[in-house]
């Protein structure tokens, strides 16, 4: 078992039009549209794909980052989806921090 983690200040992101690009997958640029707050969007979405290729062992140069699926349930629950299996995870943010934990079981 494996667990990544990756902290990120939500302010580096300001440039939402030009890293969404090379950070999110489609359907995730879709939901950044309909995100109040799109540098935090932005920001949680990078933290979660940095914990998971922590927790698989791997850099950040190894895998596209917008292969890398956050895919948010109905009920609010997050999971990364990469090459057709789900990974748990976890998101939170405070002031100007965002934290993405994964686990690779």
């Amino acid at each position: 078992m494996n667990i990544g983690v990756d902290l990120v200040k939500i302010s580096r992101f300001k440039s939402v039009d030009k890293l969404s690009k090379k950070i999110l997958s489609n359907k995730e640029l879709f939901e950044l549209e309909k995100s109040a707050n799109k540098m935090q969007y932005l920001a949680s979405r990078f933290a979660l794909k940095e914990a998971f290729l922590k927790s698989i062992k791997k850099g950040i140069l190894e895998i596209e980052l917008k292969e890398i699926n956050v895919i948010k349930e109905e009920s609010g629950a997050i999971h990364i989806l990469y090459d057709n299996k789900e990974y748990p995870c976890s998101l939170s943010h405070e002031d100007e921090y965002c934290i993405g934990v994964v686990l690779n079981a």
